[in-house]
Parts: structure tokens; C-alpha cells; sequence
């Protein structure tokens, strides 16, 4: 295994020292960039402003590799835009020197690019900068762009019809528990056992025993230990203990701090939360995207009294 790794270093040494050598020999063109078309392909369409490269690429200077993606799957690489262009004779000149399907080596005067912000040090030892470019295939930003609006708006489509099936789902749970319809700062809320007190409010430091579940009844997280061990969610290493955090600070989902204003002290309630207080489109396994979520709570102590 280590003489294969040797061997390989030993190759790209190799290559970038030739690269190197070669410098003199490359073609200079009139914009002053300096590069070697290494695999060629006549019949590909010309770079131009405004296409995109799917494609690979890497950066080297001497015997030196700073950046490599040749050995990775093509991405969608380097915009060439007139707007990215630093200097003249520059990559974004280079580019258009090259056609769909080609790889190319250019080769950029340290001196040069040290002047401008390129990130190159002008205390680097080296007399120029490489870059090899892979056009593996072109688009354009105007195409990219549409498909990226096309993927969000078929995202959003798929959103408007989960949220739908989520709002259906609310509905009937409601219906067939006997809840109240009437929405609490954006849940649903059926009090259980009445506290003493005032209520909890913004700023108030709450200590809360809770039970998660999905409408199913399934329960995905729970303080309370025996609930745990009884739905196969215990955990060994957790201390069940009841829960304590700021309200309004954002330490918990916002479904669940409005659940604790709704409370009392020694208050017992059970809530649903739809999924835009709760996880939204987030997929955490047992919860999934869109789904609406049942918490019964109690208000152990309010701790800053």
C-alpha cells in the first residue's frame, strides 16, 4: 500500500515538474495568456461570457499542489464573467481559449498576479502560477438559474400539498378528540390539571417534564423515564429530569415556548403544534417533514419566581 502511494506522489511530481518546464513552449496569445490545450476537441462549442463549467480543476505552482479536483466527479465550477476578470490575460481570458470537452494548462506570471487580489503572497517563490482546467461539459447562468427556479418551485409545490395533507390531518385529530379548534398564539391547547400562581411569561427560567408524540400516539422523546421504558425509548446514559430553559431565549422550538405561557405552575396541559412551530420540513427520523406534533406538559417550577 505504501509503495502504491509512493508511486502515484512520484507521478504527480512528475507531471507538475513538466508542467513546468513546458512554460516556454505553451502558446502566448494576443491577451497575454499563456496555456497548452492537452486534450483537444474541435468539434465542442467555444467558451463564452456567461457560461458555466461542469468541470475540474487544480492549482499548482513548481512541485507544489494548492488545490486539486481532478480525481472528483464534474461540478459546476467557474463562471466565466467579464465581472471575475482581475487582470488582463488573466484565467477568465483563458477560458475562452478553450472549447466544451477540452483540458488546458495555463500557466500565470507570479509577479502578475501578486499585484492584484488574487490571493497570491508577492514573497512566493516560484515564477508562475498553474492552473489546469477540465471542461467536462457547459451550461449557461441563465439556464442554471432556471433550473434551480424550476427544482424550487417543484420543492414548494410539494410543500403546499404536504402541508395540506398536515392541515386534513390536524383537522381530523381535532375532531375526533374533542378539542377545542380555537388556536393559542398558534397551537391548539387542552389543559389538563390547573396551576397555581401566575403564569409563566417571557424571560421566565421553567422547568418542564414533557412526553413527544406524533398524532399516532407513537412517542419520539420523552423526560419522564418510565414513559422511556415504556415506548422503548429509554436511554441509559440520559438523567430524566425535567426540562429547564428560558422562555423566549430560542433554546426550543417556538411550538414549545408558547406551550409554557400557557401554564401555571404545577399546570398540566397537553398541546399540538403545527409543523411551522414545531420542525417544518426537516426530516429527524421519527418526525418527519411536515409533521404536526402532540406535547403533554407540565409546569414543575418556575424557577426565577
Amino acid at each position: 500500500m505504501k509503495k502504491t502511494i509512493f508511486t502515484v506522489a512520484i507521478i504527480c511530481l512528475c507531471n507538475l515538474v513538466t508542467a513546468q518546464n513546458d512554460v516556454n513552449t505553451m502558446t502566448l496569445g494576443d491577451d497575454g495568456v499563456r496555456y497548452k490545450i492537452e486534450i483537444s476537441n474541435p468539434q465542442g462549442r467555444q467558451l463564452k461570457e456567461g457560461d458555466l463549467i461542469i468541470g475540474r480543476y487544480e492549482i499548482f505552482y513548481d512541485d507544489s499542489l494548492i488545490f486539486s479536483c481532478m480525481n472528483r466527479p464534474p461540478q459546476p465550477a467557474i463562471p466565466v464573467l467579464e465581472q471575475n476578470r482581475v487582470f488582463k490575460g488573466d484565467l477568465m481570458d483563458g477560458l475562452k481559449h478553450m472549447r466544451e470537452g477540452e483540458t488546458a494548462l495555463f500557466a500565470f506570471a507570479k509577479d502578475s498576479m501578486a499585484k492584484y487580489p488574487t490571493g497570491v503572497p508577492a514573497d512566493l517563490e516560484a515564477s508562475y502560477i498553474y492552473y489546469r482546467v477540465a471542461v467536462d461539459s457547459l451550461t449557461t447562468l441563465a439556464q442554471m438559474q432556471r433550473e434551480m427556479e424550476a427544482r424550487q418551485a417543484e420543492i414548494d409545490k410539494q410543500a403546499d400539498s404536504m402541508r395540506a395533507i398536515e392541515n386534513e390531518m390536524i383537522e381530523t385529530y381535532l375532531q375526533q378528540n374533542s378539542w377545542d379548534k380555537t388556536k393559542k398564539d398558534g397551537i391548539y391547547v387542552k389543559h389538563l390539571v390547573q396551576g397555581s400562581g401566575r403564569q409563566a411569561k417571557d424571560g421566565d427560567v421553567v422547568q418542564i417534564h414533557y412526553i413527544g408524540q406524533l398524532l399516532d400516539g407513537k412517542v419520539f422523546d420523552t423526560s419522564v423515564e418510565d414513559v422511556a421504558k415504556e415506548n422503548g425509548k429509554y436511554n441509559a446514559a440520559r438523567d430524566y429530569k425535567p426540562l429547564e430553559f428560558k422562555i423566549g431565549a430560542g433554546q426550543m422550538i417556538p411550538g414549545f415556548e408558547i406551550a409554557a405561557k400557557q401554564l401555571k405552575q404545577g399546570g398540566k396541559a397537553t398541546v399540538l403544534l403545527p409543523s411551522d412551530l414545531a420542525y417544518g420540513s426537516r426530516d429527524l427520523g421519527d418526525i418527519k417533514p411536515f409533521s404536526p406534533l402532540l406535547f403533554t406538559i407540565e409546569l414543575v417550577k418556575i424557577v426565577n419566581k
